[in-house]
């Protein structure tokens, strides 16, 4: 092997193995929602649950040369929480999500019990296979908002809809920092080396 074929699959391993790094799957487990039932007797005023919209969803993705972390057979779907309560903080508000029409996908099982939210976003995650063929996704779910003491909510119905199997969103800034120097010093590497033979090569 010669040395500029060496270095540059040395630099490839490198870049491999730092992508696999910063991919590595670090997945919080949901909240479950607790009642309390202390606050049943001064609570009895249920929640309001305004209509939810789908903010995202993820789809698992195959490898693209390097292995890549053990995330990206996941599925994701994110959902704003715009449930509000007179006593109950929205942070603290459960979601119970059931299926109400159509299929959900191959191994995607809700969960039996309310989740509360991340911040202002909740989500429910599946194993969606690390491929980039997955099948469609067509179904609804019935959502129900529940406070602290107990209350629900009138339900809401949202739609989960994605048509582009295989679909995966990218983040900004995922990339490792080092990588980015590791294929700028390749750059100039090549450049070098054209150089040197483009001079050895004239008469």
């Amino acid at each position: 092997m010669t040395r500029p074929i060496f270095v540059l699959s040395v630099a490839a391993a490198l870049v491999c193995a730092l992508r696999a790094d910063a991919r590595a799957c670090s997945v919080a487990a949901p909240r479950l929602h607790v009642v309390d039932p202390s606050m049943q007797a001064a609570d009895q005023t249920a929640p309001t649950l305004p209509p939810l919209t789908v903010q995202q969803i993820r789809r698992g993705k195959g490898p693209e040369g390097c292995s890549r972390g053990t995330c990206d057979g996941n599925g994701s779907i994110d959902f704003t929480t715009p449930a509000t309560d007179d006593v109950t903080a929205p942070t603290s508000i459960g979601y119970r999500f059931t299926l109400e029409a159509g299929s959900l996908p191959q191994g995607f099982t809700l969960p039996t019990e309310a989740l509360e939210p991340s911040g202002d976003t909740i989500y429910l995650l599946w194993a969606d296979g690390a491929t980039d063929d997955q099948d469609s996704l067509d179904f609804t779910l019935r959502v129900v908002a529940i406070d602290l003491a107990g209350n629900e909510s009138a339900p809401q119905s949202v739609r989960v809809f994605d048509d582009r199997g295989g679909c995966a969103v990218a983040r900004a800034g995922s990339g490792h920092p080092v990588q980015g120097w590791i294929v700028l010093m390749l750059l100039v590497a090549v450049a070098v080396r054209r150089r040197q033979s483009r001079a050895t090569s004239r008469p």
